[in-house]
């Protein structure tokens, strides 16, 4: 979704997304002075002179106004003459809570529980879009209008007269093109919707429909929003074209099976927009760098007629291309992109055009090789392979804004944390974000696991569908194939994130994506289910809330949940199989972060040692999903009451944060790392982990690796820990030390080395071994150490691997000779979505309670990089005996606030006495930076950083 204003539609875009805050903390007012410049300024479309104007986005002008109040007359309010006094004007095509919040309505909407305080009952009734634009229209030329999607249904009027109505126009990823050219006059003109509330609601039960329509909804990831995202996400289009019409120009790669060749076969769709017989010539070009790869083909269309166009290899050589520039993942090559670029012409002037980007690449699935009684699965498990090389996926799940803003600058940063965390993917379940999030995914070399989501209309039976939601659903389908086929970062689409589609369904979808010459995997369902014709899944989900690190390490048979006859593998989060959504659940954000949506009564909800007597204790907290004994995320008694076993209790917020951030370190790093360990298993091995979630759409106390505000919680840097390039690592199931290499390039000259050093921070045992070369993403186990005799019940093993005197990866774990012990049985048989431990089965660290203040010495000083600051930070350890500095964070700060967002090399460090790190933190710039360092046994304090 493009930002521009009505004087200028590309200029100005940078400007405006850069002025759209997402916070919701400090919402954007627009005054009398806003609505007075809405007033005079009306969007252009088309210009006076010039042989193509192509398309226009319409992003500016558009006011909202509720049908209370400005009625239900379309053909008056789409009459260009209408007064809109007292409409609120919007940015840009939105949901109705985005315009209310742009307009001042509901400042600090996310503070405390204000979002439930906004009243719902106002959008119980239609509300009007209105835009009043300008067009230019042409002899010869031809107007058209496109809708890119309805969140609730709408009635579509222009310049008085109704183009379309509500019984097809709906559906959030639908898009419909309607030829206005009898309608439009030269001047002004109105386009008018007359909207009515998304009908959608959170449905685990497919048995039971709620709602009608095929839209979007956030399930149980975050409170729905009061208006249940009701309105525009994406900007309608204008076009006017010539005698014909160019559309769904793209390219179709054949690939080598070495890449060594590529064989492209470029696609279009010609149609007529006259009554005569009329030839094109169709003519384009392929780009990248210095290849440039021209072609053209005459059509001969009939009236009215639209015909696909191809040219083949066998038309014209230059389009196979010998050894193309491959797209790869970040971490395994790089991300070169083609240009494809079409037009159309009738007797010698242009007539329309259209363009694409593409990578080649070639991704592929298989299902795992099944052992005969070991392997879990009687299908086995999904496995992705990218370039023909498999791998291992690594990513998180995707939430937008609560309100659907969108800001390219936005995503950027979030892309920035994901490539910092050493992620490799992203699922859209559902909620689909503008194609400009999906070329910048392109751009970043970072997968994009798509599909429909969960507990809605999708999930229902077709056998509850009418015709038109059947249409609804080929409709929306066949759309979000062609917007996503050539977008290289997209590696797959799951057309069921909980239940498979039915045959019906399945049809409905499979001859969508076939139509549009789809061509990676199309999966089922996200759960272990089949549907009749792509078979098997091999793919599972859950766990959701708090398990400890043994958990995710485990892939025995005991960690099958087979007490639920057809959903034995729901709520296994063990490191087995191709794991679509599973995290350790609440994710407490750092004080610093608390701070700012939150009061300190607020706060004390979550930290209460009240909360650490049993699941259920707690308070239901208003930043979680609601409260349900599905797994009990609006209660901190199941995540308090385990973290309070292990680690031991607390009495203030202080102590509170010093232990959640430790523990949430611990078990996202457990995670990731287990996910990649038992990936070598020949019976059940891992094959891919989406951590549930990514990120929130507000500020949130669960399922999220980084904070809406940018906040990195232990979580953040437990999984960048997790998911180094190169990396060693613990074993929480047999206490072996691992290294993976999840790069393209073979790693050569390393040793690993591991020291136990107990709590008084004597070293009881050492071994170093040498490491023959690992191949690309290989994992390997490198030694299985005995902990030695005798040390403290709570010790540390210090992991190092490194290449000569270089270090390549350290790791610290705080461990325990009293293990954690869960309770398999009783887990399955409560069908719940985290662990129940054995009575005293938790583990022991509260050894670390005991540790004396450490004593660090720190220097810091900043440079400039472009438009960044790069602040180094070296902390030494300077105290004497056997201290560690533990868990020792560094936070930045300018003119008395955060630096956010932040990228780390490295951060919540463990040092023992006469040890240092250096670590750097890369940032916009910003003057007079001063470093603040914390940690477990660490007095605060701050360093001057300029």
């Amino acid at each position: 979704m493009s930002r521009s204003t009505s004087k200028s539609r590309a200029g100005l875009a940078t400007a405006i997304a850069a002025a759209v805050s997402l916070s919701g903390m400090a919402a954007i007012t627009a005054g009398s002075a806003a609505e007075a410049q809405a007033d005079a300024a009306q969007a252009t479309a088309g210009t006076p002179d010039g042989p193509d104007p192509g398309t226009s986005a319409l992003n500016s002008g558009w006011r909202i106004q509720s049908s209370a109040v400005a009625g239900h007359d379309g053909a008056k309010i789409s009459s260009p003459g209408y007064r809109a006094n007292g409409w609120l004007p919007i940015s840009k095509p939105q949901t109705l809570m985005a315009g209310l919040v742009e307009n001042g309505r509901y400042p600090g909407v996310f503070t405390g529980d204000n979002l439930a305080k906004v009243p719902a009952e106002q959008f119980k009734d239609n509300w009007w879009y209105r835009e009043q634009l300008t067009v230019r229209p042409r002899p010869g030329r031809h107007t058209f209008l496109t809708m890119n999607g309805i969140n609730g249904d709408a009635d579509l009027w222009v310049n008085g007269r109704k183009i379309a109505d509500r019984a097809r126009l709906r559906g959030s990823y639908s898009r419909f093109e309607f030829d206005i050219t009898a309608y439009v006059r030269n001047g002004a003109n109105a386009i008018a919707l007359d909207v009515a509330k998304n009908q959608d609601e959170f449905n685990p039960d497919p048995s039971k429909p709620v709602g009608k329509h095929l839209t979007l909804n956030m399930v149980d990831w975050n409170p729905p929003s009061p208006d249940r995202y009701t309105g525009l996400q994406s900007a309608p289009q204008l076009a006017q074209n010539g005698p014909v019409s160019v559309r769904d120009a793209h390219v179709v790669q054949h690939n080598a099976k070495d890449l060594s060749t590529s064989d492209l076969t470029v696609k279009a769709s010609l149609r007529n927009n006259t009554g005569e017989p009329r030839r094109a010539a169709f003519s384009g070009s392929i780009t990248r760098g210095k290849t440039r790869i021209s072609f053209s083909k005459t059509v001969a269309l009939a009236p009215h007629e639209t015909k696909p166009v191809t040219v083949t290899p066998a038309d014209n050589r230059g389009l196979h291309l010998a050894h193309p520039d491959i797209w790869w993942p970040y971490q395994m090559g790089g991300q070169p992109m083609y240009h494809l670029a079409v037009a159309a012409g009738v007797d010698g002037a242009r007539s329309d055009q259209d363009a694409d980007d593409f990578g080649i690449r070639t991704v592929t699935s298989r299902l795992t090789k099944v052992v005969p009684g070991k392997t879990h699965g009687s299908s086995g498990y999904r496995q992705f392979l990218v370039n023909g090389v498999p791998f291992i996926v690594r990513g998180g799940g995707w939430s937008q804004d609560m309100f659907l803003r969108y800001s390219p600058g936005n995503i950027a940063d979030q892309l920035s944390y994901v490539k910092n965390m050493g992620l490799n993917a992203l699922r859209f379940e559902g909620n689909f974000p503008p194609d400009d999030m999906f070329a910048q995914l392109d751009r970043a070399g970072i997968l994009a696991m798509t599909g429909w989501q969960c507990c809605d209309r999708w999930e229902d039976n077709s056998s509850t569908w009418d015709d038109a939601t059947k249409a609804s659903a080929a409709n929306q389908a066949a759309h979000m194939a062609a917007r996503l086929r050539d977008h290289p970062s997209v590696f797959t689409f799951f057309l069921g994130s909980d239940y498979a589609p039915d045959a019906t369904k399945e049809d409905i979808y499979l001859n969508a994506f076939r139509a549009a010459d789809w061509k990676t995997p199309l999966v089922p369902s996200a759960w272990y289910e089949s549907s009749p014709k792509l078979g098997a899944s091999g793919s599972k989900e859950g766990s959701y809330n708090y398990a400890p690190p043994s958990y995710w390490w485990a892939n025995g048979p005991e960690t099958v949940n087979s007490s639920i006859p057809g959903r034995m593998f729901m709520f296994n989060g063990s490191a087995w199989g191709f794991e679509a959504e599973a995290s350790a659940g609440n994710t407490i954000p750092t004080q610093d972060s608390l701070d700012r949506f939150l009061t300190k009564e607020d706060q004390q909800k979550i930290w209460d040692p009240a909360t650490t007597k049993g699941p259920t204790a707690g308070a239901d907290l208003f930043h979680t999903s609601a409260y349900t004994e599905y797994y009990k995320l609006a209660r901190m008694g199941v995540y308090n009451t385990a973290l309070a076993k292990r680690y031991g209790p607390w009495s203030d917020a202080a102590g509170y944060q010093k232990t959640v951030q430790l523990g949430e370190y611990e078990v996202a790093r457990a995670q990731f790392e287990a996910y990649i360990g038992n990936s070598t298993d020949k019976a059940n091995p891992s094959t891919g982990v989406i951590y549930w979630m990514l990120n929130k759409a507000w500020p949130s106390l669960q399922w999220s690796l980084y904070g809406y505000d940018f906040d990195q919680p232990g979580v953040y840097f437990g999984a960048k820990k997790a998911n180094e390039p190169v990396h060693i690592m613990y074993s929480y199931r047999d206490g072996s030390v691992q290294v993976a290499n999840q790069t393209n390039t073979p790693q050569k000259g390393l040793h690993a080395t591991v020291e136990f050093i107990d709590i008084n921070g004597k070293v009881r045992g050492k071994q170093t071994v040498p490491l023959s070369a690992l191949s690309r993403q290989e994992v390997r186990t490198a030694m299985r150490p005995k902990v030695p005799a005798g040390i403290s019940r709570t010790y540390f093993a210090k992991l190092t691997l490194s290449r000569g005197s270089t270090q390549v990866s350290r790791n610290v774990y705080w461990l325990s000779t009293k293990a954690d012990k869960v309770d398999w049985k009783s887990t399955h048989a409560a069908f719940q979505g985290y662990a129940n431990f054995e009575k005293d089965g938790y583990a022991d660290l509260s050894g670390l309670r005991s540790l004396g203040d450490a004593s660090v010495k720190v220097t810091a000083h900043t440079r400039r990089e472009g438009a960044d600051s790069v602040t180094t930070i070296t902390v030494r350890n300077v105290g004497g005996g056997g201290t560690p500095a533990l868990f020792t964070r560094a936070d930045v700060f300018a003119g008395g606030r955060q630096v956010l967002p932040i990228r780390w090399s490295d951060n919540n460090i463990t040092l023992w006495p006469g040890e240092q790190q250096t670590i750097t933190a890369r940032y916009r710039a910003a003057a007079g930076p001063v470093v603040r360092l914390s940690g477990y046994n660490l007095k605060t304090q701050q360093i001057n950083a300029g």
